[in-house]
């Protein structure tokens, strides 16, 4: 019998549990300013390439990653579009309530894998990332990414 690695399902749900660790000691050593930098870092490296597609004003490659990352979570999400929107609703967090099932607390400042991430997403494009809002407890929030002069 032969088998590889890409025969088995993907299981991101583990790298939010692994995520959870290293943002717990980073911000419990550092604090929440260290936690906010090394996020922007992470972002700015590993998001590029959607980061320079949405600066050139391609809003559905944002949907396409939205859709993507959701599916691969197998997380029930409300994603809504249009020509100058994308909204994603969310009734609790896939990291988080994978966290806590785990037997594990989410790290303080949990919520920066939103806001920091997604606004780092928008830098420098014509979009802008709005946390409408997050409960820490579940994860279940509301997000908005606007293209500027659509508002």
């Amino acid at each position: 019998m032969e088998r590889k690695s890409s025969d088995n399902k993907y299981q991101h749900k583990d790298f939010h549990i692994s995520q959870n660790i290293l943002m717990g000691f980073i911000y419990s050593s550092f604090g929440a300013d260290a936690l906010i930098n090394y996020l922007e870092q992470f972002t700015i490296a590993y998001h590029k390439p959607l980061n320079q597609k949405m600066k050139q004003g391609n809003i559905g490659a944002l949907l396409d990653y939205c859709i993507t990352i959701y599916k691969k979570e197998e997380w029930p999400v409300k994603i809504t579009s249009g020509e100058n929107y994308v909204e994603i609703e969310q009734d609790a967090c896939p990291g988080i309530s994978h966290i806590r099932a785990k037997g594990g607390k989410p790290c303080p400042n949990y919520r920066e894998t939103y806001l920091t991430i997604y606004k780092t997403i928008c830098k420098g494009t014509p979009f802008e990332y709005i946390f409408k809002y997050f409960n820490d407890e579940t994860g279940a929030c509301k997000q908005l990414f606007l293209r500027k002069e659509g508002k």
